[in-house]
C-alpha cells in the first residue's frame, strides 16, 4: 500500500546513470567539480548552454520536472483513491471475492519499485516513465481499502495537511546548503526501528503505540522529504546527456512520490485516532 516501500542505499553511495560512483550526492571533488589531469573544471565553468554534467537545463528547470512527474504519480494514484471512495462495493467486493488479486498488485508494486531503482540504467526513459505510471495506478488500487475507511471530509484535511507539511519540507531540501548525505543512513535506521516497533506494539498491544507510531512515522517521512529534495541536485549533476536525464527526473519523482504517500498515511492514521 506504498507505505514504506522505498529502495534506499544504506550506505549513501550513489551511482550515476555513467556507472561513475560518487561517495555522496553533494562531493564530487566541491560541489559539481571533475578532476581533468592536473586541473579541475568546475560546471560554473562551462558553457552557457549547459548546465552542470551534460544537463542542458537549470536546476531550477530539472526540479520543476521532477515534481511535475510526481504530481502526476499522484493524481493518477488519488483520482483511482477518490473512484474508490465514490464506490466502496467494487472495492469490498475485490477483497471479499478475490483477496488472492489484491495480495498479487500488492507484490507487484513492491517489486515494481525495486525495478526501477535497480534497474533504471539499462531501461529507454520511455520505459521508466511507463513503469512509474503504473506503478501510481497500482498503489490507488491498493491503498483504497484504507481510504473507504474514511469520510471524504478526512481524507481531504489529510491530503491538504500533507501537501503543506511536504512542501515546507522540500523547500527546506532545497535551499539546505549542508552536506544532508549522512541523513539516509539515519532515517533507514529509523523506519527499520519504527518496523520492529510496531510488529512489536500489534503483538503485545502496547498502550498508545498507535500514537507513537503516527507521530514518529511522520518525522521520518519529513525527514526523507527534506532529504530526497537535497539528493536531487546529486542527480541532476550525474545526469550525463537528455536520455540520463529523463532517468534521474523519474526516479527522483518516485522518491519523492513515496515520501509524499507515506507521510499521507500516517496523518491519516493520526486523524483516524482524534476521530475515534
Amino acid at each position: 500500500m506504498g507505505l514504506f516501500n522505498r529502495n534506499e542505499n544504506s550506505n549513501n553511495n550513489y551511482t550515476d546513470l555513467s556507472g561513475m560512483n560518487y561517495s555522496n550526492g553533494y562531493q564530487q571533488n566541491g560541489y559539481g567539480q571533475q578532476q581533468y589531469g592536473y586541473g579541475q573544471q568546475a560546471a560554473y565553468q562551462q558553457p552557457m548552454q549547459n548546465y552542470g554534467r551534460g544537463n542542458t537545463l537549470s536546476l531550477s528547470e530539472y526540479m520543476s520536472k521532477v515534481f511535475m512527474q510526481m504530481f502526476i504519480g499522484l493524481a493518477i494514484t488519488f483520482g483511482i483513491g477518490l473512484v474508490s471512495m465514490l464506490n466502496p462495493e467494487m472495492v469490498i467486493n475485490l477483497l471479499g471475492e478475490h483477496i488472492e488479486v489484491f495480495m498479487v498488485l500488492c507484490l507487484i508494486e513492491v517489486i515494481m519499485v525495486f525495478v526501477l531503482g535497480l534497474f533504471i540504467k539499462k531501461m529507454p526513459s520511455p520505459v521508466a516513465t511507463v513503469v512509474f505510471y503504473a506503478y501510481s495506478v497500482i498503489n490507488g488500487i491498493t491503498i483504497a481499502p484504507v481510504l473507504i475507511l474514511f469520510d471524504i471530509g478526512t481524507v481531504f484535511w489529510a491530503f491538504a495537511v500533507t501537501a503543506g507539511i511536504f512542501g515546507a519540507m522540500a523547500f527546506v531540501g532545497k535551499i539546505a546548503k549542508i552536506d544532508l548525505s549522512k541523513w539516509g543512513a539515519i532515517l533507514l535506521f529509523g523506519l527499520i526501528g519504527l518496523i520492529i516497533y510496531s510488529v512489536i506494539a500489534m503483538i503485545f498491544r502496547i498502550p498508545m503505540s498507535d500514537l507513537i507510531i503516527s507521530i514518529i512515522g511522520i518525522i521520518l517521512f519529513m525527514g526523507f522529504t527534506i532529504y530526497d529534495t537535497a539528493k536531487i541536485k546529486a542527480f541532476y549533476n550525474s545526469a550525463y546527456d537528455e536520455e540520463s536525464q529523463k532517468k534521474t527526473i523519474i526516479i527522483s519523482a518516485l522518491q519523492l512520490y513515496l515520501d509524499f504517500i507515506n507521510l499521507f498515511l500516517y496523518i491519516l492514521r493520526l486523524f483516524a485516532r482524534n476521530r475515534n
